[in-house]
């Protein structure tokens, strides 16, 4: 601590010489059209517009990429066209299509359009404004002031949804909406079916109950297949055992003992899931990769919730305890990190990634012995209410678990969310109490046909009343997802709540923030803050005499302050960090090592004279597959350091590369467990290796196109298409039967495009080929059965895969000529000496 002290010290020092004002700033927002001029936008994109009755078109676009992760899409608008008004609600008779709304409360908009519009909903509602909404409306070149008379829905409590008239009011409405929702046999109806149980109403039990019967017959059996049954598996199953566990009703036993178990077996050796459950492995054992597609962490945190209620309704098998605690090593990793990812890859660099933190929140919340990280996501999901609009094909999950995750820190963790999300809530509620989903890809409005009042209500067939329900009914406690027999140990106390709030807002704050101010967040507790602080932090002008100071914070003994001063060297990109930064390469924090390499990498150009060092560290921190290292499951680490060199640094040569540091670098990374990591030599193999290069690694690249990587199998197949590539490109004879098997196992999307190439390069070897065509027959035979199997592509496009094979055979049986043949050498092989 002493050392830490010093440094900063020494900085701040360094810092209040200085005395330069800070300069960071985001970039400019695009400019907004004047709707009063031109209205002529794609009106199918609208949000609902609270309980006005009416939906509106509003200038969305971030500024940049970041700016949209964090919420911030519709910053620069200051008008909204109303594109729909609904007959009997609040505007019908005073709103018309066309019109513009310019201002609320007798003030033009002076901020973002949406946020301020709602927060007017929200003041109009309470009992002091007696439900008036004042709107400044322009019509037809005329600007005057109206009034919508909205019902008086109160105002929220400090504690809400906790002791707060208005959020009962607003659950009850919702019940009244979501009653009149189909209880489907699916992870949608199960979501439903979850929904109405959390509301605590008698009234719905003996239909809660009919659908928990269909959904559990006596006689089901599950098979592990593949296909998307994850996603249904773990919402039915964790439906199943919220209702056994409410009602004891024993009836539906065996049918959470089929899920349970049956998930338990389907997760990976990493404890993930994919849409689909795992492969066998090649010993033909259970828990081998996930198949491409790869790991959906969306859907595999419900299977492994599912998998831990299911342990608590009483399910007892081997394979339950062990799913248990490989989801729990494998998800507890990005502890301290960042929010979950899409799949087995580097931490999001936000608060929360489509609900992903709030789903990891409850399912350590639901094991014992689990509090650090149960409060950890929970103080993630708790700062991420800037997040909440962000998420691959939409952000629904964000909707359906965040708020439930803040509830795991407790009440004022689940109140200090609430209180941020209010404006949000309010506009996506309506007049008749339900709810809408807006939102599109990764961010945006919601699509409408026809402009209807009610919008798009679902996400997929997801229920936005139900979504809300849950977050309404959580001062219920009916469900252990919403607080029944919560342990008190998660919950967050007044100092981390106050620090959640502030950092979720820090990418703003930051800009105002005093050098001094920035250097302290450095070691602040959120991985994102650290961040955005240090980014902050390179860009002022002071940045370059900070060098030394933060070199020393960067060997400190604050876990937190050496990443954030890591972070910020990468940035400033002065070489005089360098040493210490090839230092970190190797330390024990291993975390620090994906800083070192991250920063290495943003150095660019100027990292050039560490690049020896580099490969060696490359060779020196490489990990055997098998066993799993925990603390590092997937060798993130390393593959940082890969992307550092062969996407960065070595990314246009490797020519004047001493070949003893290169070579062994190069094999490294090709076992490297993640496919990201491997993916990194693709251009390496597939352009950059010369002829004596190939001859000299040709059996580590003939293993890394045979064998697919265990983790993060999404981008599995780029070494394998290099390395094929570079053996085809000097035209080794091995590249043939590799081709085929290559063409065989590469599966997933992009498989009819990658088949195509395949399937060119083998034809190129011309008469050297046909000794394959049998094997190519074969091979029409497999991908014919993959699309019989239900297993992706299918249709049209594989079609097109088995039309690329059909093409490479007539191609081959009419060649008249070949190249000539290389081939690897057998000293070369597994079990000779390697030359």
């Amino acid at each position: 601590m002493q050392t830490t002290t010093l440094c900063r010290t020494a900085l701040l020092a360094t810092l209040a010489l200085l005395a330069v004002p800070p300069l960071f700033a985001a970039k400019p927002a695009a400019t907004p059209p004047d709707l009063t001029r031109d209205s002529a936008v794609d009106r199918k994109l609208t949000y609902n517009l609270g309980a006005t009755g009416m939906r509106g078109w509003i200038f969305t676009k971030a500024a940049n990429y970041f700016e949209s992760q964090q919420g911030r899409t519709t910053t620069a608008s200051r008008q909204i066209l109303v594109t729909h008004v609904g007959a009997g609600s609040p505007a019908d008779g005073v709103m018309n299509v066309d019109d513009v709304i310019l201002g609320a409360g007798g003030k033009p908009f002076s901020d973002d359009a949406r946020k301020s519009i709602a927060v007017a909903i929200t003041e109009a509602e309470q009992a002091s404004h007696q439900g008036v909404l004042k709107l400044t409306r322009w019509r037809k070149g005329k600007t005057d002031e109206v009034q919508l008379k909205l019902r008086v829905m109160g105002s929220y409590s400090a504690t809400a949804p906790y002791d707060c008239p208005k959020s009962k009011l607003i659950l009850a409405e919702a019940c009244k909406a979501l009653e009149r929702e189909p209880l489907k046999e699916d992870l949608w109806g199960a979501i439903n079916g979850l929904a109405l149980m959390a509301t605590g109403k008698p009234e719905y039990m003996p239909r809660v109950q009919e659908f928990a019967l269909r959904l559990a017959p006596p006689t089901l059996k599950l098979e592990l297949k593949h296909g998307m049954v994850v996603w249904q598996w773990g919402y039915i199953n964790l439906f199943l055992c919220e209702y056994y566990l409410l009602t004891g009703d024993k009836a539906v036993l065996h049918a959470i003992h089929e899920y349970t178990v049956n998930l338990a077996k389907g997760q990976s050796m990493y404890g993930t899931f994919g849409h689909g459950v795992a492969e066998l492995t090649p010993e033909g054992k259970l828990h081998g990769s996930i198949p491409p597609y790869g790991p959906v962490n969306a859907a595999g945190l419900i299977g492994n919730l599912a998998i831990v209620l299911g342990r608590k309704c009483g399910v007892t098998d081997p394979e339950v305890e062990a799913a248990m605690d490989r989801g729990a090593k494998f998800f507890g990793y990005y502890v301290d990190k960042g929010a979950i990812p899409y799949g087995e890859h580097l931490p999001w660099p936000n608060h929360e990634n489509n609900g992903k933190n709030a789903m990891t929140a409850v399912l350590f919340a639901l094991q014992p012995n689990q509090v650090q990280p149960a409060r950890f996501f929970a103080k993630m999901v708790t700062a991420s209410y800037e997040n909440r609009e962000y998420g691959h094909t939409g952000q629904g999950f964000s909707y359906l678990w965040s708020a439930l995750g803040a509830n795991v820190g407790g009440p004022a963790a689940a109140a200090a969310f609430i209180k941020e999300a209010a404006w949000h809530l309010d506009l996506v509620r309506r007049c008749d109490g339900s709810f809408t989903y807006d939102g599109g890809e990764q961010y945006g409005p919601g699509k409408t046909d026809d402009n209807t009042y009610y919008g798009k209500s679902s996400y997929y067939g997801l229920s936005p009343n139900a979504c809300y329900v849950l977050t309404y009914a959580l001062p219920l406690k009916k469900l252990l997802i919403t607080g029944r027999d919560a342990n008190p140990a998660n919950w967050l106390g007044k100092k981390d709540v106050a620090e959640a709030v502030a950092s979720g807002r820090f990418d703003v704050d930051c800009k105002t923030k005093s050098a001094q101010e920035l250097v302290t967040a450095l070691g602040d507790w959120s991985p994102v803050v650290r961040s955005w602080a240090a980014a902050a932090l390179a860009a002022r002008p002071e940045a370059q005499p900070m060098v030394p100071a933060l070199i020393k914070m960067a060997e400190g003994p604050d876990a937190h302050v050496r990443q954030g001063a890591c972070e910020t060297l990468g940035q400033i990109k002065n070489a005089a960090a360098l040493p210490v930064l090839v230092r970190l390469l190797t330390h024990e924090d291993r975390w620090l090592r994906v800083k070192a390499a991250e920063a290495l990498k943003n150095m660019g150009d100027t990292a050039k004279p560490v690049i020896p060092d580099m490969l060696k560290a490359v060779v020196k921190t490489a990990e055997p597959l098998q066993p799993i290292v925990w603390a590092d499951p997937i060798q993130l680490t390393h593959g940082e350091l890969a992307a550092a060199l062969f996407k960065g640094l070595l990314r246009n040569s490797t020519k004047d590369i001493d070949p003893n540091l290169l070579y062994p670098a190069i094999r490294a990374i090709s076992r490297n467990a993640d496919g990201m990591a491997r993916a990194t030599l693709r251009e390496l193999f597939a352009n950059k290796l010369t002829e004596a290069d190939v001859q000299a690694l040709a059996p580590d690249i003939l293993a890394a196109v045979k064998t697919r990587c265990p983790a993060d199998t999404m981008f599995g197949n780029e070494i394998r298409m290099g390395g094929f590539k570079a053996l085809t490109k000097y035209h080794f004879k091995e590249g043939i039967e590799v081709g085929v098997q290559f063409a065989k196992t590469q599966g997933g999307h992009g498989s009819e495009s990658r088949t195509g190439e395949i399937m060119k390069e083998i034809a190129g070897y011309g008469t050297a080929a046909r000794a394959a065509v049998p094997q190519l027959r074969e091979l029409i035979a497999e991908l014919n059965a993959q699309c019989k199997r239900g297993e992706f592509p299918a249709g049209e496009l594989n079609r097109r895969r088995v039309s690329a094979v059909e093409a490479a055979i007539q191609a081959i049986e009419s060649a008249t000529t070949q190249p000539t043949l290389r081939s690897i050498s057998p000293a070369q092989l597994p079990g000779s000496a390697r030359k």
